[in-house]
């Protein structure tokens, strides 16, 4: 049980015990012989801890399903980023590609220093299209290099 749960239940039990004195009245006036009254309120005690226990049962579990959900909208939003981010980077490979074919290498430069900020948290597949777009824009580079 968690912690949190038995610190409650214990203080609910300790206040029912120590309601359960006679607050120093004796056994004047009582009706009832001292082992039935206190076995009486001996089980009044059990029912009243037995309740707080399952009280704070129900509030655990009520604690657990709503931690569950919460996880659950969580992952589920960290996929839908995750998608996005993938499909913003195969929009940006797509401009990369468009700039080396126009021969427009400083457009196709900047875009690949911003994929290369991204490359880490992209799938395996994404970061290969960028590694041979770096070869590319490598290549195209020396040559117009080259050229100069």
């Amino acid at each position: 049980m968690n912690t949190r749960l038995i610190l409650p239940v214990f203080a609910a039990l300790f206040l029912t015990l120590s309601g359960c004195g006679d607050g120093g009245n004796g056994d004047e006036g009582a009706t009832e012989p001292a082992g039935e009254g206190s076995s009486s309120t001996m089980d009044a005690v059990k029912e009243k801890a037995q309740a707080a226990m399952d009280s704070a049962a129900e509030a655990g579990s009520q604690a657990m399903d709503a931690l569950s959900e919460a996880a659950g909208v969580a992952k589920d939003q960290a996929e839908m980023l995750s998608a996005q981010a993938d499909t913003e980077a195969q929009e940006m490979i797509g401009q990369v590609k468009t700039y080396l074919e126009k021969n427009n290498l400083t457009s196709a430069e900047d875009l690949m220093a911003k994929l290369g900020e991204l490359k880490d948290s992209l799938p395996e597949s994404i970061r290969e299209q960028i590694d041979a777009l770096e070869v590319k824009l490598d290549k195209l580079q020396g040559q117009e290099q080259g050229q100069e």
